[in-house]
């Protein structure tokens, strides 16, 4: 950048620091999540290509990618004192953007989110307008309450994805099933995202599983949502058709019970790193397995 003005250089890393804030490689998950969700199981009768030409998937699309977006916003300037102690070296780079700007973009990608919503339909925008304040609601309230704090951010991730529902109306118990496995997953990353930042929760009072009940307590529930995702993933095997549902089953199983392992057997920070990772993987691999099921 050596080339640009000072000027522009402070822009283009406001501009970069925006992006961190945002986890914009989160919101493109989210949306990638959506459109093969659309295409692999909201619409089992309409070809792929007219699922994918329909504009107003697109505007539901765009719309929680800037309502998630926002709430990145608004979740990182609540906790901003947490991810100091918790993340030290991005948060020092994020904070290249004022509060004062963050805030503003907040109000600004709510408003771009809320005007795509319309494009869709007023049912959608009501409902995106709920999702706003929920979100906001967690930041600033929900997130503080152990159980419903982990319980609602799950909650809320499968929302975004699955908000399409609300436009095709079209709901199996396949769909249940997964959307079931879904939250039993995310429900256990944000028990891990409770161990790795225990420092930082209990410097600024948030109360999380794992600093009103411990480490141990917070391991013993993920064991058993551990069980309760083996369980659901198995009853996959009488609801799925495909040669390769087993495939499926033993993959989420297996990485449930190896992560459970891991964290119980293993101590220090490499545990809690080598765990989330095999979460985001089991998410990635729920992906896939809608473009295959």
């Amino acid at each position: 950048m050596a080339f640009l003005s000072r000027k522009n250089r402070l822009l283009v890393v406001k501009i970069l620091g925006l992006l961190s804030i945002i986890r914009w490689p989160n919101v493109l998950f989210t949306a990638l999540a959506q459109y093969v969700s659309a295409v692999y199981i909201f619409t089992p009768n309409r070809s792929h290509w007219d699922v994918i030409k329909d504009p107003e998937l697109h505007f539901i699309v765009a719309a929680t990618a800037f309502i998630v977006a926002a709430g990145f916003i608004i979740n990182s300037f609540y906790d901003l004192e947490k991810d100091l102690i918790n993340r030290p070296h991005r948060t020092l780079f994020d904070r290249v953007v004022s509060k004062e700007f963050c805030l503003r973009m907040y109000f600004i990608f709510n408003a771009v989110g809320l005007a795509f919503s319309l494009l869709a339909s007023w049912r959608v925008l009501i409902f995106f307008a709920a999702f706003i304040f929920w979100l906001w609601l967690y930041s600033h309230k929900l997130q503080k309450i152990p159980v419903i704090r982990e319980f609602t951010a799950s909650i809320l991730s499968v929302i975004s994805v699955f908000s399409i529902a609300l436009y095709y109306q079209h709901v199996s118990w396949m769909i249940v099933l997964f959307a079931a496995t879904v939250i039993s997953v995310l429900f256990n990353r944000e028990l891990i995202k409770d161990l790795k930042n225990l420092d930082g929760d209990l410097a600024v009072g948030n109360q999380s599983i794992t600093t009103k009940w411990g480490a141990r307590t917070s391991k013993n529930i993920f064991g058993l949502v551990s069980i309760v995702i083996v369980a659901i993933t198995l009853s996959f095997y009488h609801y799925s058709t495909a040669n390769y549902k087993m495939g499926y089953v033993l993959f989420v199983s297996f990485s449930s019970l190896l992560a459970w392992g891991i964290l119980t057997t293993t101590k220090g920070k490499k545990s809690l790193f080598w765990a989330h990772r095999i979460y985001k993987i089991m998410l990635a691999g729920g992906i896939l397995y809608l473009v295959i099921m």
